[in-house]
């Protein structure tokens, strides 16, 4: 399942969706016999994560706007028109044909409407590029592929636990729970995560602004068109993760199903505030897993990974969402009214400080010039 960031280009709408596809309390499942013999967890302690630090990068001019600001044409068009995204196949291929044959410039095109075949010419050209290998996730080449790809991705980027993650989802998919403990305790012990994603967007903005769109323009498209395969896999491993905690429960594992929602939480902490939080959709599917890993724990019990219990934190999750629908909300409305100056001031600052961080400047901004 491919997910668009749509971060300034109908984010509200697909933010909306998201929450009310991926919030939802997953059913009980009883233990299967597909998911194969319950692996044994160690004991460990709460796996700390790393802090925030403020970034000390200058921060871009605030571009002043006209006012009224002048509706963009071809912003509405982008949010009402799929294809208004994807490049016409000649313009690709005259920008590949100029020298822009690297595994980045392979991807780009890809990205701005390729498709598939630009991947696996990456695939061919650069097999051991982390963001070829991470790019090819989306592929379904069967499990022998598959596999052989993850095992390629986790050698070539040993410092990023998004690749042991993906390879824990795949080893729990295909009835191997041994492998993926042994990779979410891998990921448990790295503070590594990348997922290409802001390199993405510069590259296929530079694709767009070749083939001659305007810079606003270009930098909106490098945007909201870049693709999050993981996003899709990590829910799935936090579901395959709960259907394993209730084996562990079921079997009396009390430990061992803590230990994997200490984990699951781990995952979910690098979408929500860590390395792979850049963008609000991330976020909102770091919150879903969480609440996928709490599920199945005793929703009343104070546990030292939630300091607090399941149920204060599916609150505070439900108090995030909230949060959430009232920014997309917002944002989807500065877009409709905002000028280009505005438009580039934005996706800068989304480069540079995550989407989270750009909406409250936004807000904050939009307050002050409130009458």
């Amino acid at each position: 399942m491919k997910i668009r960031i749509l971060a300034m280009v109908g984010i509200a709408l697909l933010s909306l969706i998201l929450m009310r596809t991926a919030w939802q309390t997953p059913v009980a499942t009883p233990p299967t016999p597909e998911t194969g013999p319950i692996a044994k967890l160690p004991e460990q302690t709460r796996p700390r994560l790393a802090t925030p630090t403020p970034t000390s990068t200058p921060e871009p001019a605030i571009a002043a706007s006209p006012t009224p600001a002048a509706t963009n044409n071809w912003l509405l068009r982008l949010m009402s028109d799929d294809a208004a995204t994807e490049l016409p196949r000649e313009t690709i291929d005259r920008w590949l044909a100029s020298g822009h044959t690297n595994a980045e410039d392979l991807l780009a095109a890809r990205q701005a409407g390729g498709g598939a075949e630009f991947l696996r010419m990456a695939l061919t050209n650069f097999p051991n590029d982390p963001r070829v290998l991470m790019a090819a996730v989306a592929l379904d080449d069967g499990p022998e592929a598959t596999r052989e790809r993850l095992d390629r991705f986790k050698s070539a980027a040993p410092e990023n636990s998004l690749a042991d993650y993906l390879s824990a989802r795949d080893h729990l998919k295909n009835g191997r729970p041994d492998q993926a403990v042994a990779d979410l305790l891998a990921a448990n012990g790295k503070t590594g995560f990348n997922d290409y994603t802001l390199d993405a967007m510069q590259n296929t903005e530079d694709l767009y602004l070749q083939s001659g769109k305007s810079p606003a323009e270009a930098k909106m498209l490098g945007v909201s068109t870049a693709l999050l395969p993981h996003l899709a896999q990590f829910k799935g491993l936090a579901q395959d993760m709960a259907v394993l905690q209730r084996q562990y429960l079921a079997a009396g594992d009390t430990a061992s199903a803590e230990n994997l929602a200490r984990m699951g939480m781990q995952l979910g902490e690098q979408l929500v505030a860590g390395g792979g939080s850049k963008t609000l959709i991330s976020q909102l599917v770091g919150a879903a897993i969480e609440r996928i890993v709490i599920n199945p724990l005793d929703p009343a019990k104070t546990y030292d990974f939630l300091q607090g219990s399941p149920s204060e934190r599916i609150a505070q999750l439900n108090a995030s969402r909230a949060e959430v629908r009232q920014s997309t909300q917002f944002l989807d409305q500065w877009m409709r009214n905002a000028s280009d100056a505005d438009l580039i001031s934005y996706a800068d600052r989304f480069k540079l400080y995550g989407e989270t961080a750009t909406l409250k400047w936004l807000q904050s901004r939009q307050k002050r010039s409130d009458p």
